[in-house]
């Protein structure tokens, strides 16, 4: 079955890849992951055996895994999902080719209408899922030149002292978890912005990262930190 095609202009094409067994686009998507994020190449098998899934496998949760098009040759994707208990989505991964980061769609940068598409999709998930409220794309960024950039997006930096868990591969020997210090942002939903996150929403952002998609336990060392990090601030 061919990959369901989300957004179709003069200039580009978005596809949803999961449950879809379009082959070529899923291998076209893991190739530029692997481009891209070398360092996780070790996640792509893992990856491989979800996009061949539906979008919801775990109750409250709805996954994407889309694949940018341009002139019928793949310039970029980004993974995402929608939690439904913490009102939020997350942006877990997001590369466009250097060659087309300056295209526009509609007189604005590529990754900006991009992420307008990922927040359509996220609010008309928790419609689907029937929530009355969905508050934003919750993203790790690793650098502090690239969070600068996603402001420039609406992005807005939480006051979270944050650590993104990197898994090594399987069957490593002598590795554990390593856990990175990165920022903590949020893209709010454009429908029902709000002025101010209380410490009950940033306690669920991080967790719905931490525990709802790297499957830590709520009570590790790292994951307490983080979240009694909330009250510093």
């Amino acid at each position: 079955m061919s990959a369901h095609l989300i957004v179709e202009n003069n200039e580009i094409k978005i596809f949803e890849l999961l449950g879809s067994n379009d082959e070529n686009r899923i291998e076209a998507m893991l190739s530029l992951y692997a481009k891209f994020f070398p360092d996780y190449a070790h996640y792509l098998p893992r990856m491989r055996r979800r996009a061949k899934l539906p979008s919801a496998t775990r109750e409250g949760h709805l996954a994407h895994y889309w694949l940018i098009e341009s002139q019928n040759k793949p310039i970029g994707f980004t993974t995402f999902r929608y939690i439904s208990h913490r009102k939020c989505g997350l942006g877990i991964s997001f590369a466009l080719d250097p060659s087309v980061r300056a295209l526009k769609i509609a007189k604005i940068p590529l990754s900006a209408f991009v992420i307008a598409q990922i927040l359509t999709q996220l609010e008309s998930d928790s419609k689907k899922i029937g929530d009355s409220e969905m508050l934003g794309l919750v993203t790790e960024v690793e650098h502090a030149t690239l969070m600068q950039r996603y402001k420039k997006f609406g992005m807005i930096e939480l006051p979270i002292n944050y650590c993104e868990p990197v898994f090594p591969p399987k069957g490593a020997e002598n590795q554990g978890i390593k856990f990175i210090p990165v920022f903590l942002g949020i893209t709010q939903n454009p429908n029902s912005p709000c002025e101010c996150f209380s410490p009950e929403n940033l306690k669920d952002f991080s967790l719905a990262f931490l525990v709802d998609h790297y499957n830590l336990d709520k009570n590790h060392e790292k994951v307490k930190k983080v979240i009694q990090s909330i009250s510093v601030f």
